[in-house]
This record gives C-alpha cells, structure tokens and sequence, in this order.
C-alpha cells in the first residue's frame, strides 16, 4: 500500500485501516479503538504519559486476544 501525498492525513489513516483490517482484523480493530488516546486536541504531539496509556490498553486488548476467557496462566 502506498499513501498519496495528496489525500488528507485522515484519508492516509483510512486506506491504512482498510489494509490492515484486512491483514488482521481482530489486531486492527484493537488499535483504532484505541486510537482516539492519542489526540491531543491540537497541534501539539501527545505527552510521554498519553503514550503510555495507549500502550497500556492496547496490550490489555491483545493480552485479551490470547487470553480470552481472563484466566491467569500458572
């Protein structure tokens, strides 16, 4: 997939979703829920700390995925 210089940020996002919804939906679906912790509402980039919970939930969304019934392996 190649983004163009010319579409919008928004419309680059949306052709990277459709790819990788179709590489693996089930991991694509867990970052675009979570996408929306990035925004910082402006133009300045998200903090140290917005970034960590990010990581934070989607690793709990993929720590779900291979756990899903929430069972603590021994």
């Amino acid at each position: 997939m190649k983004f163009k210089l010319e579409n919008t940020f928004e419309e680059n996002v949306a052709l990277f979703q459709a790819e990788a919804e179709q590489i693996d939906p089930d991991c694509a679906k867990i970052l675009f829920d979570n996408m929306h912790l990035l925004d910082s509402g402006g133009d300045t980039a998200p903090s140290r700390a917005t970034i960590g919970e990010f990581h934070k939930a989607v690793l709990a969304a993929l720590n779900g995925l291979s756990n899903p019934t929430g069972e603590d392996k021994a």
